[in-house]
């Protein structure tokens, strides 16, 4: 009997194992999509001569229909599964980004870029629902940390290798390798992807969390989308760390919308080592959206609002120090790196232990709609930002009241942040 559910137990692992793989692969491969596209920025910005409040035009167009759309993405993911989501998305991702390296005007990328965000605003949910439906909740900050960390993963692959093939050839040969990589991907995962069923189990504070046990039948109830955000917005601790994800968005979007030209002109580093600072960032992601989940589940476990807050104090902090470096050719490239790595693992590694604090308040009957109101608030952040700094840095002539302006703002709103979830 023991040996019987010694190997239950072994299966289970392995089953669990094998799809937080699948799902870490396959959000990787986005990460190398979307970033390996913005550390050639540099390139394109060379080819159609654009401003700095260009270049940030792509990323708020991009996550337009993501933000827009990010509410009922979640409804879709609940209804149809991971598995056909991160399909749907991967491959409208996929094919949009091979039609970039055909075209010759930057503002029919900037159209494209709109259809290119409706296939990314399911990919995020999906990626989350899938954890939440095999990881046990004691451990649900870490795995989903280490399984978003994939995308930073990509994200480093992508800066390191599509810039030296953008100069080595150009950069639309490199993108449409990004892309044909992305459809590859997107139809190996739906191959070999798995779904289990969830079952429920009390988590913290009595709110229902998510176990690994399959073939169960009482999380199938549906329920109507009308309903699930009239629960979700009448539920005020969960409706105030959705608000917060406009700090994250905004510290990421402006970060990884502007990162590599920063490097490049302000800096004077030169495109291809400017894309590789871009790598260093994401190589602090991954170091941060591990590290951040393990220390919620170890250190945080009453209080993960409470480390929403350190984190977005942290990302003001290190936008600060950007913007005391800007425009300082002096600086050591070596300290440009380190800073660059420490900002990645506030500003890119906060999603592990941010969704984790979404799901637990929700319960997993809203899982999915709370992950897309959420995601509504951080991609309206990751819209908005990059149009706003890059005006900024336009008016100054760079970057340094960009970062500066960014950094209070962060930290005004994160204190704000702690002072209502004190007195609430």
């Amino acid at each position: 009997m023991a040996l019987e559910s010694h190997k239950k137990q072994q299966n289970s692992n392995r089953s669990l194992l094998k799809t937080l793989l699948i799902l870490f692969v396959s959000y990787a491969t986005v990460g190398l999509c979307n970033n390996g596209f913005f550390s050639v920025l540099p390139f394109i910005s060379e080819e159609f001569s654009l401003t700095r409040i260009q270049v940030g035009y792509y990323a708020a167009f991009y996550f337009s229909s993501a933000a827009l759309l990010a509410i009922i993405s979640g409804s879709i993911v609940d209804r149809f599964g991971p598995k056909k989501s991160i399909l749907a998305g991967m491959s409208c991702m996929g094919i949009i980004l091979f039609c970039y390296g055909m075209i010759t005007s930057y503002q029919i990328i900037l159209f494209l870029a709109v259809l290119a965000g409706l296939g990314m605003s399911t990919l995020t949910p999906s990626v989350i629902r899938g954890v939440s439906m095999v990881a046990p909740l004691e451990k649900q900050a870490f795995y989903l940390g280490t399984v978003q960390s994939g995308y930073c993963v990509g994200s480093i692959i992508g800066p390191a290798v599509l810039p030296l093939i953008a100069f080595h050839l150009n950069w639309r040969i490199s993108i449409q390798i990004a892309a044909i990589t992305t459809l590859l991907i997107g139809l190996l995962t739906y191959l070999i992807y798995q779904e289990q069923k969830a079952t429920k189990h009390i988590g913290i504070n009595g709110t229902q969390g998510i176990g690994i046990l399959k073939n169960t039948d009482s999380i199938d109830r549906e329920i109507s989308f009308k309903d699930g955000l009239s629960d979700i917005l009448n539920n005020k601790s969960l409706l105030m760390v959705c608000i917060l994800g406009i700090v994250f968005g905004t510290a990421e979007g402006s970060t990884f919308s502007h990162f590599t030209v920063f490097l490049n002109e302000d800096m004077g580093l030169d495109k291809v080592i400017s894309g590789l600072g871009f790598a260093l960032l994401y190589i602090g992601g991954v170091i941060g959206m591990a590290s951040l989940g393990w220390i919620s589940d170890n250190f945080f476990k009453n209080k993960r609002k409470s480390l929403l807050f350190l984190i977005g104090l942290f990302a003001g902090i290190m936008f600060l120090v950007f913007g005391f470096l800007s425009h300082n050719l002096q600086i050591s490239p070596f300290l440009i790196a380190v800073f660059a790595f420490l900002s990645g693992i506030v500003v890119i590694g906060w999603p592990g232990a941010y969704f984790v604090v979404v799901g637990i308040l929700a319960g997993e009957k809203y899982a999915g709609m709370a992950t897309g109101l959420a995601v509504l608030f951080i991609r309206t952040g990751i819209f908005l930002a990059p149009i706003l700094f890059g005006y900024i840095a336009d008016l100054n002539g760079n970057y340094q009241n960009s970062w500066l302006s960014f950094g209070l703002l962060i930290i005004l709103i994160s204190i704000l942040y702690l002072f209502k979830i004190n007195r609430a």
